[in-house]
């Protein structure tokens, strides 16, 4: 039985999910990160802490830009492989980023930069970044 990444989120809402199963099917998900208007990964600051938003189809990225009044024709957007932006955008990012994914939708997961998610950009337990 194939494990996906929409089945890990659904189990884990319902009380039954497995972290590590999560972040594995996270790593193995296509995902639609949206652009800024210079063309880099959009990333937005919430009490002091980057958070990148990802989304599981370009439906939902044009369902979020519709929910937050932007012109879906407007969002541009890279495709990407969860382990891809796990490893070589978070994970090298030059300060601990989260990853917010298919925000605003009832599935909505959130991975704060911890050791779990990003091993080499994160905070400590002390609130200190490890580098």
């Amino acid at each position: 039985m194939t494990v996906t990444y929409a089945g890990e989120v659904r189990a884990y809402l319902s009380g039954f999910g497995d972290p590590p199963k999560l972040y594995a099917a996270l790593r193995e998900a296509h995902l639609s990160v949206p652009l800024d208007v210079h063309g880099r990964l959009f990333t937005l600051k919430q009490s002091g802490l980057l958070w990148m938003l990802a989304f599981t189809t370009p439906q939902r990225l044009r369902d979020f830009a519709d929910l937050t009044e932007r012109d879906p024709v407007e969002i541009t957007y890279l495709d990407i492989l969860g382990q891809s932006l796990i490893d070589d955008v978070l994970d090298q990012a030059p300060e601990p980023t989260g990853l917010v994914v298919d925000a605003a939708m009832s599935e909505m997961m959130t991975y704060p930069p911890t050791k779990d998610l990003t091993p080499h950009c994160y905070y400590d337990d002390e609130g200190e970044i490890v580098r």
